[in-house]
């Protein structure tokens, strides 16, 4: 007959193992290999301030393959989707709900920028309204407060995953020249676990950055700070050291 003792730290770790119950969720068709869209900025940086429609045209090619399937001959599709958006509109920020909004109805309606900057233009008037007579808003929901809670985010995330649903998120930072920025970025997936009561928090979101110059997907760990959530790795893949980035708002757009 066998005995295996366990010291007091190793039972904490088993115990802690049977406790966390990992798992990740992914947008529908998508896994960390293949089916999510990254399209990236210019190389000579004439579209540096466009991440909104980027970040909005991940999101719709991926809808329109995935919802529409076949879609009618004069609808830009995948790599098409970004060249519509950047030909379309000025160089500067905006927003990637008001970017769907103008493929799927031709209505474009940003509201004033914090920053005070001037929003981006219509400079095309034959593209755009894609869709029209469908009701657009069904597709999308958010939470659009400043700083939307952890608890928010993990509930929006894990019901809109297991849905096959996709996100955005905008996210802020400071620079080392002491200034904030935002910056928005395509959501395809999260790690999550499960303690034993139930309770469930992200462990990681899987983004795809239109900064980046490649297409990639990145996996970034998060860690929760005064109930917010935020990137929780020393040196982002991008960015550098830039201390905390918090992940502020969220859309979900759904696929049926």
């Amino acid at each position: 007959m066998f005995r295996i003792l366990l010291s007091a730290g190793m039972a904490s770790l088993l115990v802690q193992t049977e406790l966390a119950q990992g798992e990740t969720l992914w947008a529908e068709g998508v896994n960390e290999q293949k089916g999510w869209y990254d399209f990236n900025k210019s190389p000579d940086r004439s579209d540096s301030e466009l991440c909104w429609a980027i970040t909005a045209a991940n999101l719709i090619a991926w809808w329109q393959e995935h919802r529409v399937g076949a879609v009618r001959p004069e609808i830009p599709q995948n790599q098409q989707v970004w060249q519509v958006f950047r030909a379309s509109f000025s160089n500067d920020g905006s927003d990637p709900d008001e970017a769907m909004n103008w493929w799927f109805s031709g209505g474009y309606e940003p509201r004033q920028s914090p920053s005070g900057l001037p929003n981006a233009v219509v400079i095309r008037r034959d593209a755009g309204a894609y869709y029209p007579g469908m009701d657009w808003k069904k597709l999308l929901y958010r939470d659009r407060s400043p700083l939307v809670s952890a608890e928010a985010f993990t509930r929006a995330f894990t019901e809109g995953f297991r849905r096959g649903d996709a996100f955005w998120v905008g996210v802020s930072f400071l620079k080392p020249d002491g200034k904030r920025y935002t910056h928005a970025v395509t959501v395809w997936g999260v790690d999550c676990e499960q303690d034993a009561a139930g309770k469930t928090r992200l462990t990681a979101l899987y983004m795809a950055d239109s900064d980046d110059g490649c297409r990639t997907l990145h996996r970034i760990p998060l860690r929760v700070k005064d109930g917010r959530l935020m990137f929780d790795c020393a040196r982002h893949p991008i960015y550098g050291r830039i201390g905390d980035i918090t992940v502020n708002n969220y859309t979900g757009l759904r696929l049926r």
